[in-house]
Protein backbone atom coordinates (compact mmCIF):
# COMPACT_ATOMS: atom_id res chain seq x y z
CA UNK A 1 0.00 0.00 0.00
CA UNK A 2 1.32 3.41 -0.89
CA UNK A 3 2.18 5.61 2.08
CA UNK A 4 -0.12 8.40 0.90
CA UNK A 5 -3.10 6.04 0.62
CA UNK A 6 -2.32 4.42 3.98
CA UNK A 7 -2.11 7.83 5.69
CA UNK A 8 -5.45 8.91 4.21
CA UNK A 9 -7.15 5.71 5.36
CA UNK A 10 -5.60 6.05 8.82
CA UNK A 11 -6.77 9.65 9.19
CA UNK A 12 -10.30 9.10 7.87
CA UNK A 13 -11.04 5.48 8.78
CA UNK A 14 -12.72 4.25 11.96
CA UNK A 15 -11.06 2.24 14.75
CA UNK A 16 -12.22 -0.85 16.61
CA UNK A 17 -10.46 -1.37 19.93
CA UNK A 18 -10.92 -4.69 21.75
CA UNK A 19 -9.47 -5.72 25.10
CA UNK A 20 -9.07 -8.94 27.05
CA UNK A 21 -9.70 -11.38 24.19
CA UNK A 22 -7.72 -14.61 24.78
CA UNK A 23 -4.96 -15.45 22.28
CA UNK A 24 -5.85 -17.93 19.50
CA UNK A 25 -9.47 -16.73 19.52
CA UNK A 26 -10.91 -16.43 16.00
CA UNK A 27 -11.78 -12.83 15.18
CA UNK A 28 -13.45 -11.49 12.08
CA UNK A 29 -14.78 -8.34 10.51
CA UNK A 30 -16.96 -8.70 7.40
CA UNK A 31 -15.26 -11.20 5.06
CA UNK A 32 -11.88 -10.96 6.83
CA UNK A 33 -10.73 -13.41 9.49
CA UNK A 34 -7.81 -13.27 11.95
CA UNK A 35 -6.37 -15.31 14.79
CA UNK A 36 -5.75 -13.15 17.84
CA UNK A 37 -2.26 -13.07 19.33
CA UNK A 38 -0.89 -11.44 22.48
CA UNK A 39 -0.53 -7.97 20.95
CA UNK A 40 -3.73 -7.81 18.88
CA UNK A 41 -5.97 -4.95 20.04
CA UNK A 42 -8.29 -4.39 17.12
CA UNK A 43 -8.61 -3.01 13.60
CA UNK A 44 -7.74 0.38 12.10
CA UNK A 45 -8.60 2.13 8.81
CA UNK A 46 -12.17 0.77 8.83
CA UNK A 47 -14.11 2.43 5.97
CA UNK A 48 -17.35 4.17 6.90
CA UNK A 49 -20.42 1.98 6.55
CA UNK A 50 -22.01 -1.17 8.02
CA UNK A 51 -19.62 -3.84 9.29
CA UNK A 52 -20.09 -7.13 11.11
CA UNK A 53 -17.61 -7.94 13.89
CA UNK A 54 -17.42 -11.33 15.61
CA UNK A 55 -15.34 -13.59 17.83
CA UNK A 56 -15.37 -17.37 18.10
CA UNK A 57 -13.66 -19.17 20.96
CA UNK A 58 -11.22 -21.95 20.11
CA UNK A 59 -10.94 -25.04 22.31
CA UNK A 60 -7.75 -26.81 23.39
CA UNK A 61 -8.03 -29.25 20.49
CA UNK A 62 -8.65 -26.60 17.85
CA UNK A 63 -12.44 -26.88 17.81
CA UNK A 64 -14.05 -23.52 17.00
CA UNK A 65 -17.24 -22.37 18.70
CA UNK A 66 -20.10 -20.58 16.96
CA UNK A 67 -19.56 -16.98 15.94
CA UNK A 68 -20.93 -14.29 18.24
CA UNK A 69 -20.81 -10.70 17.09
CA UNK A 70 -22.58 -7.46 16.30
CA UNK A 71 -23.41 -5.24 13.35
CA UNK A 72 -22.32 -1.61 13.62
CA UNK A 73 -22.50 1.30 11.22
CA UNK A 74 -19.06 2.88 11.57
CA UNK A 75 -18.74 6.61 11.05
CA UNK A 76 -15.63 8.27 9.68
CA UNK A 77 -12.90 8.45 12.37
CA UNK A 78 -15.24 6.81 14.92
CA UNK A 79 -13.68 4.85 17.78
CA UNK A 80 -15.62 1.76 18.91
CA UNK A 81 -14.47 -0.02 22.07
CA UNK A 82 -15.39 -3.55 23.14
CA UNK A 83 -14.14 -5.81 25.92
CA UNK A 84 -14.15 -9.56 26.32
CA UNK A 85 -16.80 -11.18 28.50
CA UNK A 86 -15.07 -14.35 29.78
CA UNK A 87 -18.33 -15.84 31.11
CA UNK A 88 -20.25 -15.59 27.83
CA UNK A 89 -17.16 -15.68 25.57
CA UNK A 90 -18.23 -12.69 23.51
CA UNK A 91 -17.43 -9.02 22.99
CA UNK A 92 -19.47 -6.57 25.03
CA UNK A 93 -19.63 -2.85 25.69
CA UNK A 94 -17.31 -1.87 28.55
CA UNK A 95 -18.80 -2.12 32.03
CA UNK A 96 -16.18 -0.04 33.85
CA UNK A 97 -15.08 3.54 33.46
CA UNK A 98 -16.45 6.34 31.30
CA UNK A 99 -16.50 5.26 27.64
CA UNK A 100 -16.20 8.84 26.40
CA UNK A 101 -13.09 9.39 28.51
CA UNK A 102 -11.59 6.17 27.10
CA UNK A 103 -12.34 7.25 23.53
CA UNK A 104 -10.77 10.63 24.15
CA UNK A 105 -7.63 9.01 25.58
CA UNK A 106 -7.35 6.63 22.60
CA UNK A 107 -7.90 9.45 20.12
CA UNK A 108 -5.14 11.53 21.71
CA UNK A 109 -2.75 8.56 21.78
CA UNK A 110 -3.83 6.74 18.64
CA UNK A 111 -0.28 6.60 17.29
CA UNK A 112 0.73 4.46 20.25
CA UNK A 113 -1.94 1.92 19.33
CA UNK A 114 -0.93 1.79 15.68
CA UNK A 115 1.31 -1.30 15.86
CA UNK A 116 -1.34 -3.16 17.91
CA UNK A 117 -4.07 -2.71 15.28
CA UNK A 118 -4.47 -4.74 12.11
CA UNK A 119 -5.33 -2.75 8.97
CA UNK A 120 -8.73 -3.39 7.47
CA UNK A 121 -8.46 -5.71 4.46
CA UNK A 122 -9.40 -3.44 1.55
CA UNK A 123 -8.99 -6.26 -0.96
CA UNK A 124 -12.22 -7.81 0.36
CA UNK A 125 -14.02 -4.48 0.70
CA UNK A 126 -15.65 -4.48 -2.80
CA UNK A 127 -17.43 -7.81 -2.24
CA UNK A 128 -18.65 -6.65 1.19
CA UNK A 129 -19.92 -3.38 -0.27
CA UNK A 130 -21.77 -5.34 -2.96
CA UNK A 131 -23.52 -7.26 -0.17
CA UNK A 132 -24.42 -4.17 1.89
CA UNK A 133 -25.01 -1.35 -0.62
CA UNK A 134 -28.54 -0.55 0.67
CA UNK A 135 -27.84 -0.90 4.40
CA UNK A 136 -27.93 2.41 6.26
CA UNK A 137 -27.33 3.40 9.87
CA UNK A 138 -31.11 3.35 10.39
CA UNK A 139 -31.24 -0.20 9.00
CA UNK A 140 -28.68 -1.42 11.51
CA UNK A 141 -30.41 0.39 14.37
CA UNK A 142 -33.85 -0.95 13.46
CA UNK A 143 -32.97 -4.58 12.71
CA UNK A 144 -30.26 -5.37 15.27
CA UNK A 145 -31.40 -7.21 18.44
CA UNK A 146 -31.98 -4.95 21.42
CA UNK A 147 -29.30 -6.89 23.30
CA UNK A 148 -26.82 -5.84 20.59
CA UNK A 149 -25.44 -9.37 20.20
CA UNK A 150 -26.01 -11.55 17.14
CA UNK A 151 -25.53 -15.30 17.41
CA UNK A 152 -25.85 -18.05 14.83
CA UNK A 153 -29.41 -18.51 16.09
CA UNK A 154 -31.48 -16.64 18.64
CA UNK A 155 -31.77 -17.95 22.20
CA UNK A 156 -35.11 -19.75 22.51
CA UNK A 157 -37.53 -19.98 25.40
CA UNK A 158 -38.16 -23.47 26.70
CA UNK A 159 -41.60 -24.85 26.02
CA UNK A 160 -43.76 -24.56 29.17
CA UNK A 161 -45.43 -27.72 30.41
CA UNK A 162 -48.90 -26.27 29.77
CA UNK A 163 -48.15 -26.00 26.05
CA UNK A 164 -46.77 -29.49 25.58
CA UNK A 165 -48.92 -31.82 23.44
CA UNK A 166 -51.15 -34.18 25.42
CA UNK A 167 -52.57 -37.57 24.60
CA UNK A 168 -56.26 -38.29 24.23
CA UNK A 169 -58.90 -36.93 21.93
CA UNK A 170 -58.66 -33.44 20.56
CA UNK A 171 -61.57 -31.01 20.64
CA UNK A 172 -60.80 -29.91 17.07
CA UNK A 173 -60.91 -32.24 14.07
CA UNK A 174 -57.49 -33.24 12.84
CA UNK A 175 -56.61 -32.06 9.34
CA UNK A 176 -56.48 -34.58 6.56
CA UNK A 177 -53.08 -35.80 5.32
CA UNK A 178 -53.63 -33.84 2.12
CA UNK A 179 -54.27 -30.64 4.08
CA UNK A 180 -51.10 -31.19 6.07
CA UNK A 181 -49.07 -31.52 2.86
CA UNK A 182 -50.53 -28.27 1.51
CA UNK A 183 -49.74 -26.44 4.75
CA UNK A 184 -46.15 -27.66 4.74
CA UNK A 185 -45.76 -26.76 1.09
CA UNK A 186 -46.39 -23.10 1.85
CA UNK A 187 -45.01 -22.80 5.38
CA UNK A 188 -41.72 -24.58 6.10
CA UNK A 189 -41.88 -23.35 9.71
CA UNK A 190 -44.57 -25.97 10.34
CA UNK A 191 -41.80 -28.55 10.12
CA UNK A 192 -40.18 -27.11 13.25
CA UNK A 193 -41.28 -26.80 16.87
CA UNK A 194 -43.02 -23.49 17.49
CA UNK A 195 -40.44 -22.12 19.92
CA UNK A 196 -40.20 -18.40 20.60
CA UNK A 197 -36.92 -16.48 20.95
CA UNK A 198 -36.03 -14.85 24.24
CA UNK A 199 -37.15 -11.22 23.89
CA UNK A 200 -34.34 -8.98 22.68
CA UNK A 201 -32.05 -11.72 21.38
CA UNK A 202 -33.35 -12.12 17.82
CA UNK A 203 -32.91 -9.69 14.92
CA UNK A 204 -35.96 -7.45 14.48
CA UNK A 205 -36.89 -8.81 11.09
CA UNK A 206 -40.18 -7.96 9.43
CA UNK A 207 -42.75 -10.73 9.67
CA UNK A 208 -43.15 -12.11 6.16
CA UNK A 209 -46.77 -12.47 5.00
CA UNK A 210 -47.80 -16.03 4.10
CA UNK A 211 -48.51 -17.05 0.52
CA UNK A 212 -52.13 -17.58 1.53
CA UNK A 213 -54.08 -17.08 4.76
CA UNK A 214 -55.65 -19.83 6.79
CA UNK A 215 -59.12 -20.65 5.59
CA UNK A 216 -58.34 -19.74 1.99
CA UNK A 217 -60.47 -21.38 -0.65
CA UNK A 218 -58.96 -24.03 -2.95
CA UNK A 219 -59.00 -21.50 -5.80
CA UNK A 220 -57.11 -18.93 -3.70
CA UNK A 221 -54.55 -21.56 -2.72
CA UNK A 222 -54.06 -22.52 -6.36
CA UNK A 223 -53.72 -18.90 -7.43
CA UNK A 224 -51.17 -18.16 -4.72
CA UNK A 225 -49.15 -21.20 -5.76
CA UNK A 226 -49.16 -20.13 -9.40
CA UNK A 227 -48.40 -16.45 -8.67
CA UNK A 228 -47.43 -14.90 -5.32
CA UNK A 229 -48.42 -11.34 -6.28
CA UNK A 230 -50.82 -10.98 -3.32
CA UNK A 231 -48.06 -11.85 -0.81
CA UNK A 232 -45.62 -9.54 -2.63
CA UNK A 233 -48.10 -6.65 -2.48
CA UNK A 234 -48.45 -7.18 1.27
CA UNK A 235 -44.69 -7.48 1.74
CA UNK A 236 -43.86 -4.26 -0.10
CA UNK A 237 -46.69 -2.53 1.75
CA UNK A 238 -44.87 -3.14 5.04
CA UNK A 239 -42.00 -0.83 4.00
CA UNK A 240 -42.02 2.93 3.42
CA UNK A 241 -40.03 2.45 0.21
CA UNK A 242 -38.65 -0.48 -1.78
CA UNK A 243 -35.06 0.34 -0.79
CA UNK A 244 -35.95 -0.41 2.84
CA UNK A 245 -36.94 -3.96 1.86
CA UNK A 246 -33.72 -4.34 -0.14
CA UNK A 247 -31.79 -3.15 2.92
CA UNK A 248 -33.42 -5.83 5.08
CA UNK A 249 -32.68 -8.46 2.43
CA UNK A 250 -29.02 -7.44 2.43
CA UNK A 251 -28.86 -7.16 6.22
CA UNK A 252 -30.26 -10.66 6.72
CA UNK A 253 -27.87 -12.16 4.17
CA UNK A 254 -24.87 -10.26 5.58
CA UNK A 255 -25.61 -11.78 8.99
CA UNK A 256 -25.46 -15.20 7.38
CA UNK A 257 -22.27 -14.58 5.38
CA UNK A 258 -20.26 -12.99 8.20
CA UNK A 259 -21.99 -14.39 11.28
CA UNK A 260 -23.34 -17.76 10.02
CA UNK A 261 -26.76 -16.64 11.26
CA UNK A 262 -29.49 -19.17 10.54
CA UNK A 263 -32.09 -16.52 11.37
CA UNK A 264 -30.63 -14.28 8.69
CA UNK A 265 -30.60 -17.05 6.10
CA UNK A 266 -34.19 -18.02 6.94
CA UNK A 267 -35.44 -14.45 6.47
CA UNK A 268 -33.57 -14.10 3.17
CA UNK A 269 -34.98 -17.43 2.00
CA UNK A 270 -38.60 -16.51 2.79
CA UNK A 271 -38.35 -13.26 0.85
CA UNK A 272 -36.75 -15.04 -2.12
CA UNK A 273 -39.67 -17.48 -2.24
CA UNK A 274 -42.21 -14.67 -2.54
CA UNK A 275 -40.31 -12.42 -4.93
CA UNK A 276 -39.34 -15.24 -7.31
CA UNK A 277 -42.71 -16.80 -7.92
CA UNK A 278 -44.77 -14.06 -9.52
CA UNK A 279 -44.89 -12.91 -13.12
CA UNK A 280 -47.40 -10.18 -12.27
CA UNK A 281 -44.99 -8.80 -9.70
CA UNK A 282 -42.29 -8.30 -12.33
CA UNK A 283 -44.54 -6.18 -14.53
CA UNK A 284 -45.95 -4.27 -11.55
CA UNK A 285 -42.65 -3.55 -9.75
CA UNK A 286 -40.07 -3.40 -12.55
CA UNK A 287 -37.69 -1.01 -10.79
CA UNK A 288 -37.69 -3.13 -7.62
CA UNK A 289 -36.87 -6.27 -9.61
CA UNK A 290 -33.99 -4.56 -11.37
CA UNK A 291 -32.57 -3.59 -7.96
CA UNK A 292 -33.27 -7.01 -6.46
CA UNK A 293 -31.53 -8.90 -9.27
CA UNK A 294 -28.48 -6.68 -8.85
CA UNK A 295 -28.34 -7.62 -5.15
CA UNK A 296 -29.07 -11.30 -5.70
CA UNK A 297 -26.27 -11.83 -8.23
CA UNK A 298 -23.72 -11.04 -5.50
CA UNK A 299 -25.48 -13.04 -2.78
CA UNK A 300 -26.08 -16.43 -4.39
CA UNK A 301 -22.36 -17.28 -4.89
CA UNK A 302 -21.90 -16.98 -1.10
CA UNK A 303 -24.34 -19.81 -0.37
CA UNK A 304 -22.92 -23.04 1.14
CA UNK A 305 -21.62 -25.61 -1.32
CA UNK A 306 -24.47 -27.92 -0.28
CA UNK A 307 -26.95 -25.46 -1.81
CA UNK A 308 -25.02 -24.79 -5.01
CA UNK A 309 -25.79 -27.92 -7.10
CA UNK A 310 -28.68 -27.13 -9.49
CA UNK A 311 -31.25 -29.83 -8.90
CA UNK A 312 -34.96 -30.39 -8.39
CA UNK A 313 -34.32 -30.79 -4.64
CA UNK A 314 -32.48 -27.46 -4.39
CA UNK A 315 -35.31 -25.07 -3.52
CA UNK A 316 -33.08 -21.99 -3.78
CA UNK A 317 -32.09 -22.97 -7.31
CA UNK A 318 -35.71 -23.68 -8.21
CA UNK A 319 -36.81 -20.27 -6.93
CA UNK A 320 -34.02 -18.55 -8.87
CA UNK A 321 -35.06 -20.53 -11.93
CA UNK A 322 -38.65 -19.32 -11.54
CA UNK A 323 -37.36 -15.80 -11.02
CA UNK A 324 -35.48 -15.96 -14.32
CA UNK A 325 -38.54 -17.33 -16.10
CA UNK A 326 -40.86 -14.66 -14.71
CA UNK A 327 -38.40 -11.86 -15.50
CA UNK A 328 -38.14 -13.09 -19.10
CA UNK A 329 -41.93 -13.15 -19.36
CA UNK A 330 -41.98 -9.68 -17.79
CA UNK A 331 -39.51 -8.47 -20.44
CA UNK A 332 -36.64 -7.54 -18.12
CA UNK A 333 -34.38 -8.67 -20.93
CA UNK A 334 -31.08 -6.87 -20.37
CA UNK A 335 -30.93 -7.17 -16.59
CA UNK A 336 -31.96 -10.84 -16.55
CA UNK A 337 -29.39 -11.75 -19.20
CA UNK A 338 -26.70 -10.09 -17.09
CA UNK A 339 -27.97 -11.98 -14.02
CA UNK A 340 -27.83 -15.29 -15.89
CA UNK A 341 -24.27 -14.65 -17.09
CA UNK A 342 -23.08 -13.76 -13.60
CA UNK A 343 -24.40 -16.96 -12.02
CA UNK A 344 -23.15 -19.07 -14.90
CA UNK A 345 -19.65 -17.62 -14.54
CA UNK A 346 -19.54 -17.87 -10.74
CA UNK A 347 -21.40 -21.09 -9.82
CA UNK A 348 -22.16 -22.68 -13.22
CA UNK A 349 -25.91 -22.25 -12.97
CA UNK A 350 -27.43 -22.50 -16.44
CA UNK A 351 -31.03 -21.35 -16.90
CA UNK A 352 -31.48 -22.36 -20.53
CA UNK A 353 -34.24 -24.83 -19.63
CA UNK A 354 -36.51 -22.49 -17.69
CA UNK A 355 -39.43 -23.03 -20.07
CA UNK A 356 -39.23 -26.81 -20.10
CA UNK A 357 -42.10 -28.50 -18.29
CA UNK A 358 -41.39 -30.20 -14.99
CA UNK A 359 -42.10 -33.95 -15.44
CA UNK A 360 -44.18 -33.88 -12.26
CA UNK A 361 -46.47 -31.25 -13.80
CA UNK A 362 -47.10 -33.18 -17.02
CA UNK A 363 -50.44 -34.99 -17.44
CA UNK A 364 -50.43 -38.68 -16.68
CA UNK A 365 -52.01 -41.00 -19.24
CA UNK A 366 -53.80 -43.96 -17.69
CA UNK A 367 -54.88 -46.84 -19.88
CA UNK A 368 -58.32 -48.16 -19.03
CA UNK A 369 -58.71 -51.81 -19.84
Amino acid sequence: MEQKIALHRFQHGAFLIIAGVPPKTEFGIDCCKYVIDEKFRGVKMIPAGPHFVYCASVGPFGDVASRVGFMHYFREREIVIREWDPAKEELRIGTKGDPEVEKQFIQENIRQFDELLAPYDYENLPQWQNLTSYITADTVLALSPSCGIIRTCADLLSCPDSERPRGGESSTPSPSPKSKKIDLLFDEDNLLPQLKPIPGTAPNFTKIPPRFVKGATPQEITNSFLDSIVALDKLLGLFPRNEALLAEIQYSFALFVAGCSTDGLSQWRKILAIVSNTENGVTKYRKFYEQYLHCLQYQVPHLPVEVIPPSAENTVYQDCKNLVKNCILGRLNDIIEHFKRCLKDTILWDFEDVFEEDPEDLPVVIEIP
